[in-house]
């Protein structure tokens, strides 16, 4: 057969792979469009049941105390898979939520010509890593955060602060601004977004605003979706905690991602 794409999805905290694969619907697409997904479990502590964290970059991790070196496993994991089937390896991208949003931001920072694209959702960039941050050019950027998000703070600062450490735990993030930044500069773009708000669908107190950074370099695209009033949520489902906000009803994020990456993997 031909070589397909492939999409790496990573989940967040106490979330598996499996989970991921269950509840998120990218399988249907990879079947009908003609991808591979990959769906990585974060280091797992033989003596807990939940696995660890991805080592994200915040510094506050169990991860990050061990020096589990994710970026060093999710690149290598990209080889071996290579060596399984037939892989695509300019079209090779990688999301996440929350945990693994960041996990995903890391990768963007400090990977090259591994990875074509990069959709965090729910995630920033963790502070200790943000000056470092030094994203590959000509990629696909596509960042999805509620501007009212009560673990991973829009505009910056404490991861949790409000909130349960039992659900987090804690670090620093960038605003999501400073976040895209780093990947609209790096692809030469405008760092003014452009906005427009997209047609309300569901009246749930929620709209979606689509931030767009121009004139990026070559092929590259840099873009955001805020979920004005929108909680830590994989939109359009609901958080995976009671405390985790509003979700929207106004937008898939599973498809806007397979959109993005592959707009030519029509079915």
């Amino acid at each position: 057969g031909e070589p397909l794409p492939l999409i790496v999805v990573l989940h967040g905290t106490y979330g598996t792979g499996r989970k991921m694969q269950v509840g998120l619907g990218f399988d249907p697409y990879a079947d009908a469009r003609g991808f591979y997904v990959a769906y990585p479990d974060a280091y797992q502590n033989s003596s807990t049941l939940q696995t660890a964290r991805w080592n994200d970059g915040r510094g506050t991790l169990e991860s990050s105390y061990t020096g589990i070196d994710d970026v060093k496993f999710l690149v290598s994991m990209v080889d071996d898979i290579a060596s399984r089937v037939q892989l695509d390896r300019s079209r090779v991208y990688v999301t996440g939520a929350s945990n693994g949003g960041m996990m995903t931001y890391r990768l963007g920072c400090e990977t090259r010509g591994v990875f074509a694209g990069f959709a965090p959702v729910i995630g920033n960039v963790p502070e200790p890593i943000f000056d470092a941050c030094n994203p590959s050019a000509s990629i696909k950027f596509l960042a999805i955060n509620g501007d009212a998000d009560p673990f991973v703070p829009f505009n910056g600062g404490e991861v949790c602060a409000n909130t349960s450490r039992r659900l987090c735990e804690g670090g620093w993030v960038k605003s999501q601004p400073e976040s895209l930044s780093k990947f609209a500069a790096a692809n030469g773009c405008d760092l003014a977004a452009q906005s427009t708000t997209l047609p309300t669908l569901v009246d749930d107190g929620t709209f979606i605003e689509v931030q767009t950074y121009p004139n990026c370099a070559g092929a590259a695209q840099v873009k955001a979706y805020v979920i004005r009033n929108g909680g830590h949520t994989w939109p359009p489902r609901e958080s995976q905690v009671r405390a985790g906000g509003q979700a929207t009803g106004n937008l898939d994020a599973t498809k806007v991602i397979v959109e993005f990456f592959l707009p030519d993997n029509q079915p």
